[in-house]
C-alpha cells in the first residue's frame, strides 16, 4: 500500500477557502466531475498552491468529508447517544442517517456515483477500519442491552443488526424515482421503513393478566 503524504497547512486561510470551494464542486459535480483547476480558481489561488495543501483530489475529498463528519458526529452524540431506550436509540440512529442524507446533497451526489465511497480509501485506512469495527461493536452492545431490558427480541440475530442498519441507511438513494413519479413521498417511505425496523426488533408485549372471575352470585329460591 502506498503511504499517504501527510500535509500540514501552508496557509490555513487558503486551505479553508480551497475546502469550501471543493465542497461546492463535489456537491454539484460529484468526485469524478470535479475539476481541480476550477476549485483553485474559485478559491482564488493557483493550482500549484492547491497542491501545496493537498496531494491529490482524493486527499482533498477526504478532508472535506472529515470536516462534515466531525460536525455530524457531534450532532449524533447530542441527539442520539443520550436516548435512554436502546431500542429507540437504534431507531434514532437510522432516522438520523436519513435526515443527514436528505439535508446534505453532497453525500447523495457522492453515493450516487460511488456507492461504496471507494474514493475515500476507507478500507485501506487502518484507523478508519478500527473506528468502523468499534461502531459495529457499539450497535451490538445496544442490542444486548435491549434484550436484557426486555425491549428487543431475544431471538434477534445481534450480529446482523449493524449490517441491516448499514444497508437501510442508504434507502433515500433509491427513492428518487418514486418521488418524481408522485407515487409516494420520500418522507413517508422513510417513516414506514423506520416503523418496520422498530417492529422487527421489538420484543412482543406481554398479554395483560387475565381477570379473575368473581364468585358466582347465588340465586335465591322462590317460595
Amino acid at each position: 500500500m502506498v503511504a499517504r503524504r501527510s500535509q500540514k497547512p501552508r496557509d490555513p486561510a487558503r486551505r479553508q477557502r480551497i475546502l469550501e470551494a471543493a465542497r461546492r464542486h463535489f456537491t454539484q459535480h460529484g468526485f469524478k466531475g470535479t475539476n481541480l483547476d476550477a476549485v483553485a480558481a474559485e478559491a482564488g489561488c493557483a493550482k500549484g498552491a492547491l497542491y501545496l495543501e493537498f496531494a491529490d483530489k482524493e486527499s482533498l475529498l477526504r478532508e472535506v468529508v472529515e470536516q462534515s463528519f466531525a460536525v455530524i458526529g457531534a450532532r449524533y452524540a447530542e441527539e442520539v447517544m443520550s436516548i435512554a431506550s436502546p431500542l429507540e436509540r437504534l431507531v434514532a440512529t437510522l432516522r438520523f442517517a436519513y435526515r443527514q442524507l436528505l439535508a446534505d446533497p453532497m453525500f447523495g451526489k457522492l453515493l450516487h456515483e460511488d456507492p461504496d465511497l471507494r474514493a475515500l480509501g476507507l478500507t485501506s485506512d487502518s484507523q478508519k477500519v478500527e473506528e468502523g469495527k468499534a461502531q459495529v461493536a457499539m450497535i451490538r452492545g445496544w442490542v444486548d442491552e435491549g434484550i436484557a431490558r426486555g425491549e428487543i427480541r431475544a431471538d434477534i440475530d445481534r450480529d446482523a443488526v449493524p449490517i441491516v442498519i448499514g444497508v437501510l441507511r442508504f434507502a433515500p438513494q433509491h427513492l428518487g424515482m418514486i418521488a418524481e413519479l408522485g407515487i409516494f413521498s420520500i418522507e413517508r417511505a422513510l417513516d414506514a421503513i423506520l416503523d418496520v425496523f422498530r417492529a422487527g426488533l421489538a420484543a412482543p408485549k406481554s398479554p395483560p393478566p387475565a381477570k379473575r372471575a368473581g364468585p358466582t352470585p347465588q340465586r335465591r329460591s322462590k317460595r
